[in-house]
């Protein structure tokens, strides 16, 4: 497991308001915003603006992991912080650790969780495989297959992936956790 970063360092880049972006981008902002049911565009996305092209992209792949996927929601808020948890994304980590079952927060992010019966314990083993580029073997895939189905089992591949490369963003940018997030520590 790759030890957690977490940078008290200013971000690397600014946020865009949507007032800056292109003209004819603006309702790419107003759709991420909208999509998500936010009143004010998260820091991620804020900074990500820079590149209309990438937040266009980068916005469509979670809003198909999030909201359109063959996965269960709670499924998807357990995968979302077992990806944030090893590859050290406190941000993403803090937006979503409030949305995981509570009788599972104590363990997400920790190997307890892939104990939990399918297809919870089997999903979450395959997202720390993911997270960490380790092999998954056939009969992980088996089992996944069985419990998710095929497209399930695609979801929950496209989702791990989406939230490694968000840590990679975050963690190389030093986006900052916006003030009304709860900061919640990593479990230890």
């Amino acid at each position: 497991m790759t030890a957690p970063r977490v940078s008290p360092a200013a971000p690397r880049v600014s946020n865009v308001a949507r007032e800056a972006m292109p003209r004819d981008r603006v309702a790419l902002f107003d759709h991420v915003m909208a999509v998500r049911k936010l009143s004010s565009m998260p820091n991620m996305f804020a900074m990500m603006a820079h590149s209309p092209g990438a937040l266009e992209a980068v916005a469509a792949v979670g809003e198909h992991v999030r909201f359109n996927s063959a996965l269960d929601p709670a499924l998807c808020e357990l995968v979302i912080c077992t990806v944030s948890r090893e590859v050290g994304n406190r941000y993403e980590w803090c937006h979503h650790i409030h949305r995981v079952p509570a009788a599972l927060r104590d363990k997400v992010g920790t190997r307890a969780i892939e104990d939990e019966p399918a297809p919870v314990g089997p999903a979450l083993r395959f997202a720390r495989l993911v997270a960490n580029r380790e092999a998954v073997d056939a009969a992980l895939i088996e089992t996944l297959r069985a419990a998710l189905g095929e497209r399930g089992l695609i979801d929950l591949t496209v989702m791990a992936g989406y939230y490694l490369l968000l840590g990679g963003f975050c963690n190389t940018l030093n986006v900052a956790l916006e003030p009304a997030i709860e900061n919640v520590p990593f479990p230890a």
